[in-house]
């Protein structure tokens, strides 16, 4: 087994786990797991905005961030 196959083997391992926990959560924990999953994605996001726009101040930063998180009304 090369290490490549162990790392894949440990990683479907994780993800396994993953999917086992969240399914024995209750509807409210699960609601609050979400909450979680987005605060996480936004700072990870903010992230990305920072070091691909160093110029920006920190609230020039998270003004970005907030106009990707608009959700547009589709047009027909």
């Amino acid at each position: 087994m090369t290490e490549e196959d162990i790392i894949r083997h440990q990683a479907k391992l994780v993800e396994e786990e993953k999917i086992r926990q969240a399914r024995a959560m209750s509807p409210a924990e699960k609601f609050l797991a979400g909450a979680e999953l987005f605060e996480e994605a936004c700072e990870r996001s903010l992230a990305g905005i920072r070091f691909r726009n160093p110029e920006l101040t920190e609230d020039q930063a998270k003004e970005r961030l907030r106009e990707l998180l608009v959700i547009q009304d589709a047009q027909p």
